[in-house]
């Protein structure tokens, strides 16, 4: 097992058990104890576990950014203005890639055009779509993480690596002027990159308060990207910044 399946499988034992031991991890994946004391003090030092005595818990701030049920009831009306626009983007016979977020998910909701291909690793924009007849949908492989309900990994990576597509949808966390684009997880990173490098076109969906925020992991430079796709509430002093470096669309529903 690579180190990165092992990491992501002990942010998902923890967010499902919320603590746990360095003893009961070095049995589970058959490893040396010491070996899971470098995995949790690469995961605390990334700003996702706490360490505790003999073990690790995870942070509530990591808890916050990845709880996809928590977030879809957030900014409810902004969302969905982003959403409707990038669905609009979409044309007949299109090939997407369409990451997990919240607002994708949304969006994938919102889709009107037909004979789609459609390529995600989004376990509930796979649900959503799966109920129509004229779309091809492929489900990316990897690991499940619990917490973004998304398959992420090096695997899920290598087989976006192997596609091509028309145009892309992501989320991101955070979008500045120091990282451009960038994710809280290395985690989700390796896909994003992905998909951003295999498209002729990608769009990035986010909310105004994402503007002057940076994340931990950059993604892609401005340059790499068609438009960020925004809402009402993006000031007129953002919009005017971030516009030299990159087309900002401020949708409204």
């Amino acid at each position: 097992m690579l180190k990165e399946e092992r990491l992501l499988k002990i942010i998902n034992k923890l967010n499902l058990n919320k603590t746990i031991t360095i003893k009961e991890l070095a049995n589970n994946f058959d490893v040396s104890e010491s070996t899971i004391r470098r995995d949790l003090d690469e995961l605390e030092e990334k700003g996702y576990v706490k360490r505790t005595h003999g073990g690790a818990v995870l942070i509530d701030k990591f808890n916050n950014e990845y709880n996809f049920i928590k977030k879809t009831r957030e900014n409810i009306n902004e969302k969905s203005a982003i959403a409707k626009y990038a669905s609009d983007l979409v044309e007949d016979g299109d090939i997407i890639a369409i990451n997990s977020s919240t607002l994708t998910y949304l969006m994938a909701k919102e889709l009107k055009a037909k004979n789609l291909k459609i390529v995600t690793n989004s376990v509930d924009i796979i649900v959503e779509l799966s109920s129509k007849n004229n779309y091809d949908i492929s489900v990316l492989g990897g690991d499940y993480f619990h917490i973004a309900r998304t398959i992420e990994g090096p695997i899920t990576e290598r087989q976006i690596r192997e596609m091509h597509f028309d145009k892309a949808f992501l989320g991101v966390n955070g979008i500045d002027l120091n990282l451009a684009l960038s994710t809280a997880s290395p985690i989700e990173a390796g896909s994003k990159k992905a998909m951003i490098d295999c498209s002729d076109q990608t769009y990035i969906l986010s909310e105004s308060n994402k503007f002057d925020n940076a994340s931990f992991y950059k993604i892609a430079d401005f340059k790499d990207i068609k438009a960020i796709i925004s809402d009402q509430k993006l000031s007129e002093n953002k919009y005017e910044k971030y516009q030299q470096y990159t087309k900002i669309i401020r949708s409204n529903l």
